[in-house]
């Protein structure tokens, strides 16, 4: 059922609202705020998306009356927002420990960096958390930080980041001199080490990391790390860091469950996602937020007037097949050649599902691409995926993880 107000009539009103505009405001004005504006129309309301909270502030000043008597002789209302919005609400949101959204996957990582906090460098020291990206890691390591200057001051937290040690801070260290990061270090309470794959094959970055663990653990604060895997199988890591980093407890945090994402793109997309069908959000998060990272992206979209459809072009089919038969140690003409292999038709059925969700190509063009399969035999194959979804954690934790690069891709200039 179409909405009351058409994409077409939505364009119409926006070029009359430019237009007043245009002829309300001094021309100086006019001229470089109007090129900044964004028009997208939705049931009921026009949403103005300006790119930074200043243009944000200067529509709010000069321009949102006569935009808003406009639109009510028209029967719609005004929306403002910029693209930082849900972005900075997101990262306010993930501040404390408890206003961390809880999931089955993330319980015992919320429990034990509740107690990092109440029982420092006494019980889970170093704290390590691992699992895939959007999962909620940094999140919890910038709670625990947040935790710690609330109850003593500003310096009581470090937060470091694999990258940054990398490029800057490791070398710093290894200078033995006494510099403004040393003494920090020196006088935290905790120390909360964020994406520690980082270091893989880096001699100097894992040396001083090896030091900094051992003088901290002698001063008695509190470490928490984080990464992708469980510290003896992170890749390019020395066996003495990996020993030092599994001392203490290592937590893996599992990929948050639909009902999560949901909760989150509710809170952060606010009153666009309340315009929307439960059975429609729920399909928005399966097909484009696999993990709180993209559920951040999407809230953005919906608040600035988007409403993406099923059978979007988001990614390439080629793309697809290309991640799913990197993921399983294939070459991409074995997912579209007449193999049956178990290997070979589980990754196929991978990608077919992939391509239903994240490409606008029908069932019989998806068939068309991978071998020449009809219609009937592509929606066989993308019903026994999800069968195997519901029964098969580590499969659905595959899937998640190769959707991320699928849109991670896609998104590349």
């Amino acid at each position: 059922m179409p909405h009351p107000h058409s994409h077409y009539d939505s364009d119409a009103a926006a070029a009359q609202v430019q237009r007043a505009l245009r002829k309300s405001l001094p021309t100086e004005l006019s001229e470089v705020l109007l090129p900044t504006i964004t028009w997208r129309g939705t049931s009921g309301r026009m949403v103005a998306v300006l790119p930074n909270p200043v243009w944000r502030d200067v529509f709010r000043e000069h321009a949102a009356e006569t935009v808003r008597a406009l639109l009510k002789a028209k029967g719609l209302g005004l929306h403002i927002v910029c693209h930082k919005d849900v972005a900075h609400g997101a990262q306010a949101a993930g501040r404390r420990l408890e206003s961390f959204l809880q999931d089955p996957g993330n319980q015992l990582a919320l429990t034990a960096s509740r107690r990092a906090v109440e029982a420092p460098g006494l019980e889970h020291n170093p704290l390590y958390l691992h699992g895939p990206p959007g999962c909620g890691k940094s999140h919890l390591l910038a709670a625990i930080a947040s935790e710690y200057r609330s109850s003593l001051d500003d310096g009581a937290a470090v937060e470091l980041t694999g990258a940054d040690f990398v490029a800057r801070e490791a070398q710093q260290l290894a200078e033995r001199s006494q510099s403004p990061l040393r003494q920090r270090l020196e006088h935290a309470a905790v120390i909360c080490f964020d994406g520690v794959d980082a270091l893989s094959n880096r001699a100097l970055a894992q040396e001083e990391l090896f030091h900094l663990i051992n003088s901290s653990l002698e001063r008695g604060q509190q470490l928490v790390f984080s990464g992708t895997l469980p510290p003896r199988k992170l890749p390019g890591i020395e066996d003495r860091l990996v020993t030092r980093l599994a001392w203490g407890l290592a937590v893996a945090i599992e990929p948050p469950h639909v009902e999560t994402r949901l909760a989150l793109l509710r809170q952060l997309a606010g009153a666009a996602a309340q315009q929307l069908e439960a059975e429609e959000l729920t399909r928005l998060v399966d097909t484009f937020a696999p993990d709180m990272h993209q559920v951040v992206k999407l809230a953005e979209r919906l608040a600035e007037g988007e409403r993406p459809e099923a059978g979007a072009e988001v990614a390439s089919f080629d793309r697809i097949v290309q991640a799913v038969a990197d993921r399983y140690n294939l070459r991409p003409g074995d997912l579209s050649s007449k193999r049956r292999h178990r290997e070979v038709a589980h990754a196929r059925q991978i990608a077919l599902l992939l391509g239903r969700r994240l490409t606008g190509h029908s069932l019989d063009a998806l068939g068309g691409m991978i071998g020449g399969r009809d219609h009937s035999t592509v929606l066989y194959s993308i019903r026994q995926a999800e069968a195997r979804l519901k029964k098969d954690k580590d499969l659905a934790r595959e899937l998640t993880e190769l959707t991320q690069l699928v849109l991670g891709r896609a998104q590349d200039p």
